[in-house]
């Protein structure tokens, strides 16, 4: 997924979208992901921190190009 160089989390939350949508058209797949679902279950992590503030850039995590994030299931409380 590509997204500019001072992307907030919320911009790479949208590229997530993007990709996904575009893939699952292009292979047929499912064409709906409740993706309020996906961010109310998942959290976004990288490096083993969790992407909570979507105001945040990416910057201030550290995240460069090339880097991997990941998502985690969230706890129940």
């Amino acid at each position: 997924v590509v997204v500019v160089q001072n992307a907030s989390v919320l911009e790479l939350k949208k590229a997530l979208r993007r990709h996904f949508q575009l893939r699952q058209a292009r292979q047929g797949g499912v064409q709906h992901l409740s993706w309020k679902y996906i961010w109310r279950t998942y959290h976004l992590t990288y490096a083993g921190e969790k992407l909570a503030d979507d105001r945040k850039k990416l910057r201030e995590y550290g995240i460069r190009n090339r880097d991997e994030v990941s998502f985690i299931k969230k706890l129940r409380k």
